[in-house]
């Protein structure tokens, strides 16, 4: 059964089809930038003054219980927007994060899927566009292999069909091969003075941590075995 009930800071307004008034508009004493709303004589809520005046209230304005819950709302979407911008800002992040975000700061779902939708519209949001980013600066950069990047993507909540995607487009079989093969000859240094076996035990597994195939790690092994003969008597 729906409840019959408007939220608001503090407590409820009774529906019933009543009218509400806006009895106060009132300049906060510690935050002067914010205004504290009144309605029917009880603290609503308090906002940004700049919000207070873009919505256009004023003292004495009506309001219909489903215009006041709307109200509400947009103050909400307001407030959860401007702080997902402010986490944007510090790096591309994906839906999922945000959205986690933004619910872990208190905002609603039906706030933060609004909020959302329309990042993405302005295309601030853009899970595939993300997944690139990462995969080129975890991939090339930091020389990880496709199983971890696929696990990390995972848990930034990008789907499978996203991932599979753009994780074909980037990294080919020999690109793999590639960056094991180069990861592998920057880590052979800190084995030296290592018997050969314990070194390519070591080498392997490390190889297999950074998200390399059994496969890739087999084939880079088979190359570097003779220089960890060498170097590793």
């Amino acid at each position: 059964m729906q409840s019959n009930k408007v939220f608001q800071a503090g407590g409820f307004f009774s529906q019933n089809n009543k009218v509400f008034t806006i009895t106060a508009l009132t300049q906060q004493d510690k935050r002067p930038w914010r205004t504290s709303i009144f309605v029917n004589g009880q603290f609503w809520r308090g906002e940004d003054t700049e919000t207070v005046i873009e919505f256009g209230l004023s003292e004495g304005q009506q309001l219909y219980a489903d215009e006041l819950e709307q109200l509400g709302y947009k103050f909400d979407k307001r407030r959860a927007m401007k702080r997902a911008v402010v986490l944007l800002s510090y790096r591309e992040r994906s839906e999922s994060e945000v959205s986690s975000r933004l619910q872990k700061a208190g905002f609603a779902r039906l706030v933060v899927d609004g909020v959302i939708d329309e990042l993405k519209q302005m295309n601030y949001l853009d899970d595939k566009a993300f997944s690139k980013t990462w995969i080129k600066n975890r991939g090339d950069r930091k020389l990880y292999g496709p199983r971890r990047i696929k696990q990390e993507l995972k848990q930034k909540g990008i789907s499978d069909e996203i991932i599979s995607e753009t994780l074909c487009d980037h990294i080919s079989p020999d690109k793999e091969y590639e960056s094991a093969k180069k990861l592998a000859e920057l880590k052979l240094s800190s084995y030296k003075g290592l018997e050969s076996k314990v070194a390519c035990r070591r080498l392997s597994q490390f190889l297999l941590r950074r998200g390399y195939s059994p496969s890739i790690v087999y084939e880079v092994m088979r190359s570097s075995s003779k220089f960890l003969d060498t170097k590793n008597p």
